[in-house]
């Protein structure tokens, strides 16, 4: 569990993984660019990460190779709880 932690502890791969889970496609990673503005090989190895500990499935269509959120809801319901303890972390720390 530790792993997916660490994984999303990157501010870039939060911000893909909000992209993805706006998208209701598969999404090549070569579109991917203008998201967090870095080239190919860094978005790559931040989806492999993501892939990794079971938040993405990937699949080569051709030479493109596509990404999308394994389990919607779940990784939904993840993020919005991470958010909701960080906004009451905060809010203690300025009482």
């Amino acid at each position: 569990m530790h792993r997916l932690f660490k994984v999303l502890g990157s501010e870039q791969r939060l911000k893909l993984l909000k992209h993805l889970l706006q998208v209701d496609e598969p999404t090549c990673y070569c579109e991917l660019e203008g998201v967090i503005d870095r080239d190919r090989s860094v978005i790559y190895r931040h989806l492999k990460k993501l892939e990794e500990v079971g938040l993405l499935k990937t699949k080569r269509v051709g030479k493109r190779v596509e990404c999308e959120v394994r389990d919607r809801e779940k990784v939904n319901n993840l993020l919005e709880l991470a958010t909701e303890l960080t906004q009451n972390e905060v809010n203690q720390s300025e009482s």
